[in-house]
């Protein structure tokens, strides 16, 4: 390596784990400056690898603004609002997962499935008493869900509770 091309890479560097450090803290209005300081300052390196260090800045960058102007999603139908459930769910925001849910709960929309997925809800809130009668009320609608529950691992910790067990049991 060329002596321009050391002390560019170094610089880029020092400035990419300045910005990343700024990153972790979820300041992602600074860190949205800091990447786009890299990006426009190395724009035109002649070097490969300070120009591959810029190309992740962008990518930084790109992430800062989508945490800094979420999307907002329009649920409109019923389908809408059980896919935000769902993904509120993977995502581990239970309250907001339920907010989603019980609605469909009420309506009878799909019932078995919407009740399986709030006793999941309700378990990982720790309310293990509507835990376990939602998923009555899903099992009562589907039998399947006798298995499905018995294989599924975030009912764990339910395995030694004598309720969970008469209802997944025939």
């Amino acid at each position: 390596m060329e002596l321009n091309e050391e002390k560019e890479l170094k610089k880029v560097i020092d400035d990419l784990t300045e910005a990343v450090r700024i990153f972790r803290k979820k300041d992602y209005a600074k860190a949205a400056g800091a990447f786009e300081n890299i990006v426009e300052q190395y724009k035109d390196s002649e070097y490969y690898s300070v120009s591959e260090i810029q190309a992740r800045a962008k990518v930084y960058r790109n992430i800062c603004h989508t945490q800094l102007h979420p999307v907002k999603v329009e649920c409109t139908t019923d389908e809408d609002y059980l896919s935000q459930g769902i993904f509120q769910l993977n995502l581990k925001k239970f309250d907001k997962a339920q907010e989603f849910l019980e609605p469909l709960g009420k309506k009878k929309f799909k019932e078995a499935y919407v009740n399986y997925l709030l006793a999941i809800v309700y378990l990982k809130k720790r309310d293990i008493a509507a835990s376990l009668e939602h998923l009555k009320k899903a099992v009562k609608k589907d039998e399947s869900y006798r298995i499905i529950a018995h294989n599924e691992s975030d009912f764990d910790e339910l395995f030694e509770n004598e309720e969970f067990h008469s209802i997944i049991q025939r």
